[in-house]
């Protein structure tokens, strides 16, 4: 049952915050200030935002019993809920494991999306055309986009 609750953590937390990861210089009703990228971001009250605190409330809770290290929820690029369990506290760096992947993940649909790329079968080394890579061989010409979402 623990598990199933982590996953179910997870998927909620996942679906509350990724959005919010690639959010892109959106501004104020009021004016043109810029609410991020800046380098401090801004907080507000889940209800400012459109979201109800008693459900992330419930999410912190979960996250205390789960194991979860941290928890940072952003909407509308202003931090809404930002909860860390010991003995992660903010500033401290650790591994983030398959975390990552579910960025990236995200990012690459959101770049082809947008067409920014044109297909997950394109080769990693083509990006970086203008750099000097070490022990270039035919395996590392093959790599594509999509190996490095299957971690392949």
């Amino acid at each position: 049952m623990r598990r199933t609750t982590m996953a179910l953590a997870l998927l909620v937390l996942a679906a509350l915050s990724l959005g919010s990861l690639i959010f892109r210089g959106a501004t104020h009703a009021q004016g043109d200030h810029e609410l991020w990228p800046t380098k401090e971001w801004q907080r507000s009250s889940p209800e400012d935002q459109g979201m109800d605190s008693a459900a992330l409330a419930q999410l912190v809770d979960i996250g205390a019993y789960t194991g979860m290290d941290s928890i940072l929820v952003t909407r509308n690029g202003k931090i809404v809920v930002e909860a860390y369990y010991a003995p992660f506290r903010y500033g401290v760096k650790h591994r983030m494991y398959s975390e990552t992947a579910s960025v990236l993940g995200t990012l690459i649909a959101i770049a082809l999306k947008d067409r920014l790329l044109d297909s997950v079968d394109h080769r990693v080394m083509n990006f970086f055309y203008d750099r000097q890579i070490a022990n270039v061989d035919d395996n590392k010409r093959a790599i594509t986009i999509q190996n490095l979402l299957d971690m392949t």
